[in-house]
């Protein structure tokens, strides 16, 4: 039943020269392995600097740590995930040819080496800085850009928006630490935010259904969901109205109707899934309870918007711990499983790694509300890195290795 795939295997056998090594034979392969690589150690740096084992980081922005953390979460850690997936199932979504080899190569040197200038900006001018980070989001937008024939409408808008808010938010967040503008900074984190949350409502929307459709017909429960084309469109535009209204800075009445509203739609979007009848079916029900946290979420900020104290910015870890975490991590899992040949059953402990990040969601959303010590933070921090080892340990080889040829 599905319209379109992102599970090809081509069991290839690659000529032992660099630039021809399965690393390189598709977008997942580089961008997951080292997207969580560096996930895991950006939260493992963050630990002791939080606890004071290490000094805070002081960068262009005069000696804030939180913001550069931020910063890298969503345009190094982040972007590295997304982009990988979207330029894995674009040939299968568009027909587009599948960047591979030394393209592939080119765009993920222009991510390591905005990676290393953002971590020596200490030592380098920060236009420089600016200018070396600002290539991958550029790179990756001409990547994608459309060409006549090959991309349907509705994937050409959801790209356009996605390499624009990546690269105007980037943009905006170093014009203003080269301006010492903190509130400029502080909208390009926010427009980030917006990319990533744009892509997983986007994306796992669409996915998810189908996921499910497949997944409850070979249990022999089968069941139709569907899209209703009008509910997908007010969804994801609700985003877009969202982010302008909240980057904006509008009155909180109208913020916070607005959230609910987005709330709403997509509460109703996901209560179409059949969630319940998905819970022994772990490689589903993660984007499923991915799709929660986005919900949780967007009622959390319009709680927030409308002055109710439940801890500044929990909508936002609500999202960045559990939505993407959980929708993102089930996804690396899936798409990693399918494209190396593999059954869709991730092992035990994969699932465990599953449940970790739920678990770090559920600590980290309530340290405000509950007013939990310094410990809770230090907990959630490390249930969220352990999911991202277990990928690694489970399948960095997987990534490294020919898929398995196919039947």
């Amino acid at each position: 039943r599905l319209p379109f795939h992102i599970d090809s295997t081509p069991g290839e056998q690659y000529p032992m020269s660099l630039i021809r090594l399965p690393l390189w034979s598709s977008p997942f392969r580089p961008f997951f392995l080292l997207g969580a690589l560096y996930g895991a150690l950006l939260m493992l740096l963050w630990i002791p600097q939080y606890t004071g084992l290490l000094p805070p980081r002081e960068d262009p922005l005069g000696g804030l740590p939180l913001l550069w953390h931020q910063h890298e979460i969503l345009f190094g850690f982040s972007a590295a995930i997304v982009i990988g997936f979207i330029l894995t199932a674009l040939p299968s979504w568009a027909g587009t040819t599948e960047i591979k080899g030394s393209k592939l190569a080119l765009l993920l040197l222009s991510w390591i080496l905005g990676r290393l200038a953002v971590t020596f900006s200490a030592e380098l001018p920060l236009p420089l800085v600016a200018v070396v980070d600002l290539s991958f989001p550029l790179l990756f937008a001409l990547s994608v850009r459309p060409r006549p024939g090959e991309t349907r409408l509705q994937i050409s808008l959801g790209l356009a928006v996605i390499s624009a808010l990546l690269l105007v938010g980037n943009l905006s967040y170093y014009l203003g630490a080269l301006q010492h503008d903190l509130q400029l900074t502080q909208q390009g984190l926010r427009i980030g935010l917006y990319a990533i949350i744009f892509h997983c409502s986007v994306t796992v929307g669409i996915l998810a259904p189908i996921f499910t459709e497949n997944a409850l017909f070979e249990d022999g429960q089968p069941v139709d969901i569907g899209h209703i084309p009008w509910l997908e469109w007010l969804s994801a535009l609700s985003i877009l109205v969202l982010a302008a209204v909240d980057i904006a800075g509008v009155s909180p009445s109208v913020g916070g109707t607005l959230a609910l509203l987005c709330c709403l739609l997509h509460g109703v979007r996901m209560g179409r899934w059949h969630s319940l009848k998905i819970r022994s079916m772990p490689i589903v029900w993660v984007l499923h309870c991915g799709y929660g946290w986005l919900v949780i979420s967007l009622l959390l900020l319009a709680l927030e918007t409308y002055g109710l104290s439940i801890g500044a910015e929990s909508w936002v870890h609500a999202f960045t711990v559990g939505g993407f975490g959980l929708m993102s991590l089930g996804l690396m899992t899936r798409v990693t499983l399918r494209h190396t040949g593999r059954e869709l059953q991730p092992h035990p402990i994969v699932v465990g790694a599953f449940l970790c990040l739920a678990s770090a969601a559920v600590v980290r959303v309530a340290i405000p509300i509950a007013s939990l010590g310094h410990e809770w933070l230090l907990l959630s921090a490390l249930l969220w890195v352990i999911p991202y080892i277990i990928y690694l340990l489970f399948y960095s080889q997987l990534l490294l290795t020919p898929s398995l040829p196919t039947e």
